[in-house]
């Protein structure tokens, strides 16, 4: 795409820019409204986006989603089918994964976590026992009874966790397909060129529940408590109108922090915005040169098109920790 194409020429009427949101606000003071926190739209957004965003790993998988979609010669909503994902310069249609896939990867998850507690958990106590042994509150009689119990009781918890968190790594090395199996109808896509956001219907592949303008949502922080009563915070967009809302877990996950879902927020504005350049994160550097407003900032920037590309790893990573930090201060 020629950085000398206009937003005329290449975008939709349709296309978010500040200006929109703007009037539809003014337009639609007292609307409908949810549960959680709702989240600003910043006027001229941030070069934003989560810790996830600035992964160094995001320029190799990007770089490898490009190549299938060379190979197999797909466009269009031909990407996603072909896929099962898609996050380029003009549409980010994140994996639905299957219901398995979901229950292994949540199996794994507290296999790891419950396997640390017992496991370190276990050498706590054996050594509160040898301590109150050393110093005479207890005989040796009394520490081995104690250890035996201790041994007892968290040896068969580590040894099952140890099964599912080895057998799940398994399962992720040598049948990714079952492991990471995705489904091939899409939960929801965010179309740059077009400024829609689209919610397909869960039970009806590829049916849409809902297409409306990007500038027409709203966007919440909700919260909810996770095993240990914990707040866990989900990125929502609801529109006001038709009262259909939308997590985006799939690309955002639920996290402890809300800053990062905060920046996730201002990371979706920028890349929608057609005034602006899209995000200048890693997974969507190989995608710059086609976006027409981002290549016509890019080069009056004179922005090196293998800036990630071309970053060892630890200077990546420096960013995305200092990212990261920026990001758990943000409300």
């Amino acid at each position: 795409m020629s950085a000398k194409e206009t937003i005329g020429d290449y975008y939709a009427d349709t296309a978010y820019t500040p200006a929109k949101r703007q009037q539809w606000e003014a337009a639609n003071p007292e609307r409908d409204s949810i549960i959680g926190s709702r989240l600003s739209w910043n006027r001229r957004t941030q070069d934003n986006g989560t810790n996830e965003e600035y992964g160094y790993n995001n320029v190799a998988i990007s770089q490898n989603w490009e190549l299938q979609r060379i190979e197999k010669k797909l466009e269009g909503d031909d990407i996603f089918k072909g896929m099962k994902v898609r996050y380029d310069h003009q549409e980010i249609m994140p994996p639905n994964y299957t219901a398995l896939a979901k229950y292994l990867n949540i199996v794994m998850a507290f296999s790891i976590g419950f396997f640390c507690l017992f496991f370190f958990g276990f050498f706590f106590l054996v050594a509160v026992d040898l301590f109150h042994w050393m110093f005479g509150r207890g005989g040796a009689e009394e520490f081995y009874s104690a250890f035996r119990m201790n041994l007892w009781l968290c040896l068969p918890v580590v040894v099952v966790c140890l099964f599912f968190w080895k057998g799940g790594r398994y399962l992720e090395k040598k049948k990714p397909t079952v492991f990471y199996g995705m489904k091939k109808a899409p939960l929801w896509q965010l179309n740059r060129q077009t400024g829609l956001f689209t919610i397909y219907d869960p039970r009806d592949a590829w049916k849409q529940r809902l297409e409306a303008p990007f500038w027409e949502f709203d966007a919440f922080l909700q919260s909810s408590p996770d095993t240990q009563g914990s707040a866990t915070y989900s990125l929502i967009l609801y529109h006001p109108f038709q009262r259909i809302r939308q997590k985006l877990d799939a690309q955002f996950p639920p996290t402890k922090m809300p800053g990062e879902l905060v920046a996730a927020w201002q990371f979706l504005q920028r890349y929608m915005d057609v005034s602006q350049p899209l995000p200048d994160v890693p997974g969507l550097e190989i995608h710059r040169h086609k976006d027409p407003t981002t290549a016509a900032d890019d080069q009056q920037q004179g922005r090196d098109p293998r800036y990630w590309r071309d970053m060892d790893e630890a200077s990546v990573k420096k960013i995305q920790e200092e990212k990261y930090r920026k990001n758990i201060r943000l409300r």
